[in-house]
C-alpha cells in the first residue's frame, strides 16, 4: 500500500508538471540561447523542458544553432555562423511560442541547415502557425563571419533592432546608493570605439615573424606554434572593434 501511494504521488507530480500552464518560449532541440531582451541572463530557462519563462508582452530572443551530430562512427560539433533573432510582438498569458524546422540527422545535414536556417514560428500549445503580427524572425549576418568575435547585442543596437527594455546606456546611468549608503553606478558592456589604452587607441597584437614558427607554448612544452594560423587569428582580432576584442579576450580567459 505504501509503495502504491508513493507511485501515485510521483505520477500525480509528473502529470501536474506536464500540464502546468507556462508562458514563454520553447527552445527547439539543437538551439542555444544567446540573448533574452538584450541580456545573456538565462536564469528563467529550464533545461528540463527547454522552456524559457517570460512575462506577457513583447520580447526578443536570440538563438544559435549548435550541437554535435553523427559523422560515421564519430560525433562532430556543428555551429551556425549567424544567429536567429525572434521578435515576439505580444506574448499572451499561458502562451508558449516556438518554431518548427527540418531537424538534421547527421553532420552533413546539420551543415546544410546551418547555412539556411529556414523555420516556421508556431504556437507550441496548438501547433498553429503564427502571423507576422504575432512574431517574426530574421538571421543576423555580419561581415566578420567569425562567431567568436561577434557581439550580438551591439550588432542589433547598431541596426536599431535591439529590444532591451531594461537596458540603459552607460552615458545615461545614474548614481544610486548601496544598502550601506555608499554611492554606486553600474557600467554596461558597451565601450567607446575611441577609448585609449596606455596612450594608444584600442588594443592590438603583433603577428609572429616567419622565423617564430618554432616558438613553443608554455602549456604544451615542445609543441610548435603554427605561425600562419596564429597570424590569421591576430589579423581578425586587430580588425575587430574594441567591444568585440574585449569579448574575445574574456572568452580566451575563461577556457
Amino acid at each position: 500500500m505504501k509503495i502504491h501511494k508513493i507511485a501515485l504521488a510521483v505520477s500525480s507530480a509528473f502529470f501536474a508538471l506536464n500540464t502546468y500552464a507556462a508562458t514563454g518560449f520553447k527552445v527547439p532541440v539543437h538551439y542555444n540561447i544567446e540573448l533574452v531582451d538584450g541580456s545573456d541572463d538565462t536564469d528563467n530557462y529550464s533545461r528540463f523542458n527547454r522552456i524559457l519563462t517570460l512575462t506577457p508582452g513583447k520580447h526578443q530572443v536570440v538563438l544559435t544553432f549548435k550541437d554535435t551530430f553523427k559523422s560515421g562512427t564519430d560525433s562532430r560539433m556543428v555551429q551556425s555562423i549567424d544567429p536567429l533573432v525572434i521578435d515576439i510582438e505580444n506574448l499572451k498569458n499561458d502562451e508558449v511560442i516556438s518554431f518548427n524546422y527540418k531537424r538534421p540527422a547527421n553532420e552533413e545535414q546539420a551543415k546544410t541547415y546551418a547555412h539556411n536556417q529556414k523555420i516556421v514560428l508556431i504556437d507550441n500549445n496548438s501547433g498553429r502557425e503564427l502571423t507576422k503580427d504575432e512574431a517574426t524572425y530574421f538571421i543576423l549576418t555580419s561581415d566578420s563571419g567569425f562567431a567568436l568575435m561577434r557581439d550580438y547585442k551591439n550588432e542589433l543596437m547598431s541596426l536599431n533592432r535591439l529590444y532591451a527594455p531594461s537596458y540603459v546606456p552607460n552615458a545615461q546611468r545614474e548614481m544610486t546608493l548601496t544598502e550601506n549608503g555608499a554611492p554606486t553606478i553600474r557600467a554596461g558592456s558597451e565601450r567607446n570605439a575611441n577609448y585609449q589604452v596606455n596612450g594608444q587607441q584600442g588594443i592590438t597584437l603583433k603577428p609572429l615573424a616567419n622565423n617564430s614558427s618554432a616558438m613553443t607554448t608554455s602549456s604544451a612544452p615542445g609543441s610548435k606554434v603554427n605561425a600562419d594560423v596564429y597570424n590569421e587569428m591576430i589579423r581578425l582580432y586587430n580588425q575587430a572593434d574594441d567591444a568585440t576584442k574585449l569579448k574575445f579576450v574574456k572568452y580566451v580567459m575563461s577556457h
